[in-house]
């Protein structure tokens, strides 16, 4: 702790960094739907030439328009280089490790408004997963029937 800061109790900094640990949690979990998103897009085309157009067209085209638009809720896609940041919006990732880099600058108390991002972030969060869970449970079984008859081995959660 450091001594010339005035008004700031070890309480305050395990506070700080309690909830300073609750965003990483969050924005590890919206990493991880990102990369199980990206695990099951890239089992599917490496199928891709084994299932027929017409169930590609009718099953797997919808089903995988509905997890890319998850992803893009969680993760800016579109960024290729630094200056893209300026040209396209920071998503749901971003916006919690900007929440958690403002918070740990500097030694204090979480402020209320801290503690209300991080609540609309969280919910924003929730959401998304589970949409996400939804699809892959309303969905997933005649994706796999699909990869199973292209001779691969189906998706598991």
């Amino acid at each position: 702790m450091d001594p010339n800061l005035k008004g700031i109790t070890e309480a305050d900094l395990q506070e700080q960094f309690e909830l300073a640990s609750k965003i990483m949690n969050k924005t590890s979990a919206a990493n991880e739907a990102v990369i199980e998103i990206r695990d099951i897009k890239s089992q599917i085309d490496a199928a891709k030439d084994k299932i027929s157009n017409s169930n590609y067209k009718n099953t797997v085209t919808p089903f995988l328009q509905k997890i890319s638009a998850i992803e893009e809720d969680l993760y800016q896609v579109k960024n290729q280089s630094g200056q893209d940041p300026l040209n396209f919006p920071i998503k749901l990732n971003n916006r919690l490790a900007s929440l958690r880099r403002s918070m740990e600058n500097g030694d204090a108390k979480p402020t209320d408004g801290a503690y209300k991002v991080f609540n609309e972030l969280s919910a924003e969060l929730e959401q998304h997963l589970g949409k996400l869970n939804q699809t892959l449970s309303s969905d997933l079984a005649s994706i796999n029937q699909l990869l199973k008859k292209a001779g691969k081995k189906g998706i598991t959660k």
